[in-house]
């Protein structure tokens, strides 16, 4: 159900009543009326505004996600969102947890709902509404991310198969891309080159690694998965970046990894610092004592922290 679908819609109250009903004065709510369309107000025969019922509970919804510490542009996505996102079937208890304060609550489930149907549409709307109202950093790791960890529990679980695991990797690798792309990497501090070494397939990590390092003002030449060793090499020698991220997920991925460190350190000269994560060294910490580099950290916020602190390490 949409936010307001039960409030009554015909015309009935004057601009001053609307004021004391909501406390907002005319000059706000008559601004957001012209910038975002909200609220609606029928018009009288001497072309004064009448407001409905509905137009008053938009108006104190809008005060309260105003006082609660929303711009009221983000305010405005945000009922947006919940009421396209009702209209299509998106569950109350997604949307009532984006609108608690916690843009995550309920969306992830969503999210994973969606992708189990092949649903790309009502995922969407689902990401869409997390947007609304959470930085892009927030959605990726606690919207995107999980949610493709849970499809990949349920399969290996036997609960769905294969498709829906390859439809949710491509559907969230879309999101990232789109992001990424919007972030504007090609400009910013370093460059910084990002890989998935030879025989690794799984780059959604490094894809939200990537995206938050452009965020944050990074150039970043993204390579994309399974990346040849000689191709890495020939990259890196053309790019001349201070800083090369690698990324393995598999015990199988370790062995590469490994070699294209001490490649990058031999056959490039000067060589570039080598930044490594990746999902395996969280299960198997000791499998990073083999890597000549730098462990990046449990997440991508805290791989941005640790590329800040190489870089001025290099610098200084």
């Amino acid at each position: 159900m949409a936010l307001f679908d039960r409030v009554r819609a015909e015309p009935s109250y004057n601009t001053r009543a609307v004021v004391r009903r909501t406390g907002v004065p005319a000059d706000t709510f008559r601004a957001w009326e012209r910038r975002y369309g909200l609220p609606q107000p029928a018009r009288s025969p001497g072309n004064q505004r009448l407001y409905s019922d509905r137009d008053v509970a938009i108006i104190s919804w809008l005060r309260d996600q105003t006082r609660a510490g929303l711009i009221v542009s983000q305010a405005v996505a945000l009922f947006r969102a919940q009421e396209g996102a009702a209209a299509a079937g998106v569950s109350d208890a997604a949307a009532s947890g984006a609108a608690g304060g916690d843009p995550a609550a309920g969306l992830r489930d969503e999210v994973v709902a969606a992708l189990v149907r092949f649903d790309a549409a009502r995922a969407d709307r689902a990401v869409e509404a997390a947007l609304a109202v959470a930085p892009v950093e927030d959605v990726c790791l606690r919207v995107l991310q999980p949610a493709l960890y849970e499809i990949g529990h349920r399969w290996a679980r036997g609960e769905v198969g294969i498709g829906v695991e390859h439809f949710a990797s491509a559907f969230v690798l879309r999101r990232l891309g789109t992001m990424f792309d919007a972030s504007q990497p090609e400009v910013g501090r370093g460059p910084v080159i990002a890989a998935c070494v030879e025989g690794e397939q799984h780059e959604v990590g490094l894809v939200v690694l990537s995206l938050f390092l452009s965020r944050r003002g990074f150039r970043v030449v993204y390579l994309g998965a399974d990346l040849p060793l000689d191709d890495l090499i020939e990259a890196v020698r053309r790019v001349r970046p201070p800083l090369v991220l690698l990324s393995a997920s598999t015990p199988g991925s370790v062995g590469p990894l490994t070699r294209a460190a001490r490649a990058l350190r031999d056959q490039v000269v000067p060589g570039p610092m080598i930044g490594y994560g990746g999902q395996v060294f969280l299960l198997r910490p000791e499998l990073r004592e083999e890597v000549e580099g730098v462990f990046l950290g449990r997440d991508a916020e805290e791989a941005v922290t640790s590329v800040d602190r190489v870089l001025a390490e290099s610098v200084a």
